[in-house]
């Protein structure tokens, strides 16, 4: 077992290496996969945020560290908005890059997303 070692993130420290995904789950199923897996970083899709009857922040216990993603992104300029998006709303500034070239398949566009690796201005 390695002792201290740290995930380091754009200078935040995390114990675990572990990123939780919260798709295709019932809210209190991901919030008991959070609080039983110890999860310090939990995958968002931005447009499941808040469904108008439920909302996912309401389940995700206070100190998970969010990490939004562009999931349902066509091109590089959906991806930097559904991001920016995600910041307004207080997602934080982590992103995580999903562009999808393919609706059927969900093959990403993987140029499309290494492309986009600067961090956009403010």
């Amino acid at each position: 077992m390695i002792q201290n070692d740290k995930l380091i993130i754009g200078g935040h420290e995390f114990d675990s290496r572990f990123i939780l995904g919260s798709g295709k789950y019932n809210l209190e199923l991901i919030k008991a996969a959070v609080e039983h897996a110890n999860a310090q970083i939990i995958t968002l899709a931005l447009r499941r945020a808040n469904t108008g009857e439920e909302n996912i922040l309401d389940y995700i216990p206070k100190g998970v560290t969010l990490l939004p993603n562009t999931s349902g992104a066509r091109n590089a300029d959906e991806a930097v908005r559904i991001a920016r998006l995600a910041r307004e709303v207080g997602c934080g500034d982590f992103v995580k890059i999903e562009i999808m070239r393919d609706a059927k398949y969900l093959f990403p566009d993987n140029q499309a997303c290494l492309l986009y690796t600067s961090p956009s201005p403010r």
